[in-house]
């Protein structure tokens, strides 16, 4: 689901609350780009917590774009890629 700079891969995993995995691509070069990305990307899912399905295992793969979009750019590009939830 979702578009570049992100994209949600899913599977259901049967358990009563939803797994999490950020993945930064090979477009961060540095340490410092790839934790940056994956802050931003946990602070979404908290922030936006009670509307995340359970059930699911989630792998967020972002590309380094995403952290230079703008605060409210992000949250609507999370929140898209939300809405395409199966």
């Amino acid at each position: 689901m979702g578009k570049p700079p992100l994209r949600w891969l899913v599977r259901k995993n049967g358990l009563p609350f939803a797994s999490f995995l950020f993945c930064p691509d090979k477009t961060h070069k540095t340490a410092v780009l790839r934790n940056r990305s994956k802050r931003i990307l946990r602070e979404l899912v908290r922030k936006h917590t009670s509307v995340l399905p359970v059930g699911y295992d989630c792998a967020l793969l972002i590309q380094v774009g995403f952290a230079k979009l703008s605060k409210e750019d992000r949250e609507v590009l999370f929140l898209s890629a939300l809405k395409q939830f199966p």
